[in-house]
């Protein structure tokens, strides 16, 4: 189990992540392009499963606003909007910054995650997806 994650539902019921600001990439892949999906958990997971039984090389992933490669040697989760971000955290850090190039720069880049700690947080999140679903406001104790 992956420490130092909350999962949670805001008020319009939109799932939410949060964790260490150094994985605020991967928060916000998994509210952007994983959201409520479990088929987009367990296609991941597929993924994982054949990188580290060697049955392939390389995995990829294109998502909403994130593109994921899978290797050996780890996840790296790279925003496909980084170009406009990285714009946008230079505007920002313009007025709060002293240096807004490395803003930029730290926007751009892709996030590294082991694979043990990505497959331990995408089942976190998939838990917390199906326990949801489960327990479906509209289940059949509505209807009788």
């Amino acid at each position: 189990m992956a420490r130092n994650h909350k999962f949670y539902f805001d008020s319009n019921g939109i799932p939410k992540a949060r964790g260490p600001a150094s994985e605020k990439i991967f928060m916000t892949f998994l509210e952007v392009d994983v959201q409520g999906s479990d088929h987009i958990c367990r296609d991941l997971m597929d993924d994982l499963t054949a990188i580290e039984d060697g049955s392939d090389d390389i995995r990829e992933f294109i998502g909403n606003a994130h593109s994921v490669t899978i290797t050996q040697g780890g996840a790296s989760i790279v925003s496909n909007l980084a170009s406009n971000n990285a714009d946008e955290a230079a505007q920002e850090a313009d007025t709060t910054a002293t240096n807004p190039a490395q803003a930029a720069a730290d926007i751009s880049m892709p996030y590294q995650v082991e694979l043990k700690h990505f497959r331990e947080v995408l089942e976190d999140w998939e838990a917390f997806i199906l326990d949801d679903q489960l327990d479906d406001p509209l289940s059949d104790d509505e209807y009788s």
